[in-house]
């Protein structure tokens, strides 16, 4: 049982009645709080041992979540436990609004339906990093859980909202009168875009809003094969934008005023793009590895420090919290900017977008294609490519990435390399730096914990990044040949 508690990008995550379950929940808290009594532990006599726990809409997630608070209480701190399902940057800012000492989320995100989750979030707002989980996964079983039902019920939206609104130009949105169609998926993020956009002109079309654990049958992932049926409503009305948020709201996909999908590789250039150009703003621009060149184009073209990191917000959070930083963002549809949470927020990143195109009085469509003209064009995809190995005695992660390195060719589906960036995985960069726009890159991210391979690949046209990616397939497959 204990095996298979294991901490990974952001949390624990584990099947229901599997894995996850209410012992092993109960052991996760015991280990939080024997953490944070920790004498060597950072939290330890700092701020308040008030602790926030939160939960989002899937199975038992509430019951999970009271079950981790009522340890906490058993362990001597003050708990206070959302009343209702919430975002988790909702808890994220709780922790920081009410001077908590940790916050505990339960949340499986954009996984499918059968899986939960437990989410550590410090004092800071930001994820738990390895040095934190490490130290958990050592406390995990040593001590049996303690149970006390003193508990706080508070309502913590309302003062999530507030924080969110004031990131934003108020005046622009209530000045909005846009045609909005937000796909909720079946998560907690349903009929927030309306709160936050009440006293707009904006009309606003809800999707997918009632509470269901199986999500429709789909995972709560906003991307575009998931989406269908909010590109053909966006479509039929004629929208300016078409919002989707996961399972937790944390992240976000766009649809554009043509019916669209944007990839992550066009949402965070436009959200950069809005920041210099329309607002002004500066700072550090600060991207995981699995993004695209556009945002370091327009980074260099204002002038603004770039850097790329391993996959993983928390990453990202580390340098917002200790650097000047103006925006931060990852491929699988989470941002944050300067002066926010260091966590991700589908919504604050959607009123961006419509703060965006009521400012600068031009429709999604035509601000992209400005920027497609002015740093090239970006044509995006992913494949996952499992491999026939037993992992059983062997580092899969270790082993690809040296095989890759000792056999790095010149060549890649015919562009040459010039360069190879090893922060997570491989990441070739191809093509001529001196012609803007004919540069491409092909990443090869394996899994840590199973025998699979991420590959992704970003080009100027459709037909060089497919051709980009099936080289990458080819290198794949033939590495341990």
């Amino acid at each position: 049982m204990e095996k298979k508690i294991v901490f990974g990008t952001d949390g624990w995550r584990g099947i229901i009645a599997d894995d996850f379950t209410f012992k092993n929940v109960r052991y996760v808290a015991q280990a939080v709080a024997d953490y944070l009594k920790d004498k060597g532990s950072v939290c330890h006599k700092s701020l308040s041992p008030k602790v926030i726990v939160g939960y989002d809409r899937r199975f038992m997630s509430d019951k999970f979540a009271l079950a981790a608070a009522r340890v906490m209480s058993g362990n001597g701190f003050k708990v206070i436990l959302s009343d209702k399902p919430l975002p988790t940057q909702a808890l994220s800012y709780s922790v920081i609004n009410n001077k908590a000492i940790i916050g505990i989320m339960i949340t499986a995100s954009h996984n499918p339906p059968s899986y939960n989750g437990f989410k550590i979030k410090l004092q800071t707002g930001a994820s738990a990093d390895k040095d934190v989980t490490n130290r958990l996964e050592k406390l995990l079983f040593k001590n049996e859980p303690r149970d006390n039902n003193k508990i706080e019920y508070k309502d913590l939206i309302p003062e999530y909202l507030s924080k969110v609104r004031s990131m934003l130009d108020m005046d622009v949105i209530r000045r909005a009168k846009l045609k909005v169609v937000h796909n909720a998926m079946f998560g907690v993020g349903a009929g927030l875009l309306e709160q936050l956009l009440k006293g707009s002109k904006c009309k606003v079309t809800n999707m997918n809003t009632y509470h269901d654990p199986n999500f429709g049958g789909i995972h709560p992932e906003p991307i575009k094969k998931n989406l269908l049926g909010l590109i053909e409503e966006v479509k039929k009305q004629k929208a300016d934008i078409g919002v989707a948020t996961d399972g937790d709201a944390d992240r976000v996909a766009i649809i554009d005023d043509t019916g669209r999908y944007l990839t992550p590789h066009h949402v965070f250039p436009l959200l950069l793009y809005y920041l210099c150009q329309g607002r002004k703003m500066k700072g550090k621009v600060v991207q995981t590895v699995s993004l695209g060149y556009l945002s370091e184009r327009i980074a260099k073209a204002y002038g603004l420090p770039f850097q790329e990191v391993a996959v993983g917000f928390k990453y990202i959070a580390q340098i917002m919290l200790s650097e000047d930083m103006l925006i931060g963002g990852e491929e699988s549809g989470g941002y944050s900017m300067k002066g926010y949470i260091p966590d991700r927020d589908g919504f604050l990143n959607a009123l961006l977008f419509i703060e965006m195109v009521t400012k600068e009085k031009k429709k999604i469509s035509q601000i992209l294609n400005e920027i497609e003209k002015k740093f090239g064009r970006s044509c995006f995809d992913r494949i996952d490519v499992r491999m026939d190995i037993d992992l059983k005695g062997r580092n899969f992660k270790d082993e690809f990435t040296k095989a890759i390195f000792k056999n790095t060719p010149l060549k890649i589906a015919g562009m040459k390399v010039n360069e190879l960036r090893t922060k997570d995985g491989a990441k070739f960069m191809l093509g001529s730096k001196a012609v803007v726009g004919s540069e491409a890159w092909l990443l090869m991210r394996p899994s840590g914990t199973e025998p699979l391979v991420r590959i992704y690949a970003e080009a100027g046209n459709p037909a060089r990044m497919k051709e980009i990616l099936k080289a990458g397939n080819a290198m794949v497959k033939n590495c341990f040949k």
